[in-house]
């Protein structure tokens, strides 16, 4: 056992110069004998007997520099194909036999593993691009439930960059849910997701993958919020352009007929004998309701119809605290708090005012209806690396029944149209932003308008 332990603990290239020894040994000894019996001066024997071990000692150090070099040497290239640098190579020339063949075996993989390298990096880049410029947001995380990944997408999505959420638990995105789920099956279907205050539509599709054998898993969410929202307007300009087409089917006879009876009236206004006065005065009253109702029909319709003729807008660059000032001429009943700090915009000024002008008109009627006329409306804007966020907020009661917010028709005002709120989401979005309405966190209701920064 001791003997196996001192074995297994001599260095190789020490096992060759022990065996190297040995071999030196039997004809050391014989030479030492001849030696000792021949007839020569003892100096002539010490001279050579030095020589003899002299010879030997630097033959079996030989022995051991050349194959601890070549061991060496092998290692060194080993370890640095272990550690990704495939660009040594052993030398083999002047080198033949079971030599020549190991370090011709250790190029040729030194060459395939620089090639497979190669070809892994550049699939990697490759898929890093497309990561980079798909529109869907895909986080990776391991077994641990931590993120180990997330492209521009899913940083735009959650508005948190990759670096500051590596290695964070899927709960700082609130998605462990999902991951929960993706344990047991895989998903794919539209859910709603929280993302930051607001509860949007997503569809959520996840798979899972393994590295080293322990499972991954890959969550891929795409926001179909303007899908749906494109879809919905499309449904309302058609049901938009069948009203207008009937209604306007009706106001023509309408009108005609209004104005048929007006000539009617005047004749017998003229010719007594043809009708009484009393007559005439009914005629006239009912036809100027007649022509009222038919005037009212048309600007209903007029209204509307803004909903499919809004514009693409005409981008130029201006700063946003000149704009919100203007505005606050406007109101002269409120007060309007807005930062210091100004941010330049590149959107379209008029359809932005619009915006705005209907935002604070809003506001102010939620103040006033309140009772809370002298609350100031708050004006705030914060930006990211690429996002505006304008936020309004008021001190009135807050909202209802946010389900009907941006349905075409629907409004709580006496003389509201129902138009006002999707328009300005409608702009919005042409816009590449989003609109958003919601109550505040305190009292009241808060719009937010998030518009993409210049790039």
């Amino acid at each position: 056992m001791l003997k196996n332990f001192q074995h297994a603990k001599t260095a190789f290239e020490d096992k060759l110069v022990r065996i190297a020894l040995k071999g030196f040994m039997l004809p050391t000894i014989a030479a030492l004998v001849m030696l000792f019996y021949a007839d020569v001066s003892n100096y002539f024997k010490l001279l050579l007997l030095i020589l003899i071990f002299t010879i030997i000692f630097i033959t079996l150090l030989s022995i051991r520099q050349t194959v601890t070099f070549q061991l060496r040497t092998s290692t060194n290239l080993v370890e640095a194909m272990t550690s990704g640098d495939y660009g040594m190579r052993a030398n083999n020339k002047d080198v033949k036999g079971a030599l020549a063949d190991f370090n011709e075996l250790l190029n040729t993989l030194a060459s395939r593993l620089s090639e497979q390298s190669l070809i892994t990096r550049e699939k990697q880049i490759l898929l890093s691009k497309i990561t980079d410029q798909i529109d869907v947001a895909v986080v990776a995380v391991n077994d641990q439930r931590h993120i180990t990944l997330m492209n521009p997408a899913a940083e735009r999505l959650f508005k948190q960059r990759f670096e500051d959420r590596q290695g964070w638990p899927i709960t700082s995105l609130g998605l462990q849910n999902l991951v929960a789920a993706t344990q047991q099956e895989n998903l794919n279907k539209v859910s709603e997701l929280e993302i930051g205050d607001n509860k949007r539509k997503m569809y959520v599709r996840t798979d899972t993958f393994f590295e080293l054998g322990i499972p991954h898993y890959l969550i891929f969410i795409t926001d179909i919020q303007h899908i749906l929202r494109d879809e919905e307007r499309m449904a309302w300009q058609r049901l938009l352009r069948v009203l207008s087409h009937e209604i306007n089917n009706s106001l023509t006879p309408i009108a005609s007929i209004a104005e048929t009876l007006h000539q009617l009236v005047k004749t017998q206004e003229d010719d007594p004998e043809v009708g009484s006065p009393q007559l005439s005065e009914s005629m006239k009253e009912g036809l100027s309701v007649i022509s009222e109702r038919a005037h009212a029909l048309n600007l209903f319709i007029q209204d509307y119809q803004q909903l499919t003729r809004v514009p693409p807008p005409t981008k130029s660059v201006f700063k946003l605290t000149p704009l919100v000032q203007q505005i606050c001429q406007l109101f002269d009943s409120c007060h309007i708090s807005i930062p210091e700090q100004d941010v330049s915009l590149y959107a379209d000024r008029d359809q932005l005012q619009q915006v705005l002008i209907n935002v604070f008109k809003n506001a102010n009627e939620a103040n006033i209806s309140a009772g809370n006329t002298a609350s100031p409306i708050h004006v705030n804007w914060v930006t990211s690396d690429t996002t505006l966020t304008i936020h309004v907020t008021d001190k009135g009661q807050g909202i209802h029944n946010t389900e009907n917010l941006f349905v075409p028709f629907y409004t709580t005002k006496q003389h509201g149209s129902g138009i006002g709120l999707i328009l300005c989401r409608q702009i919005i979005l042409n816009h590449g932003g989003e609109f958003t309405l919601a109550n505040a966190p305190q009292a009241g209701a808060r719009a937010s308008i998030q518009l993409p920064l210049i790039s």
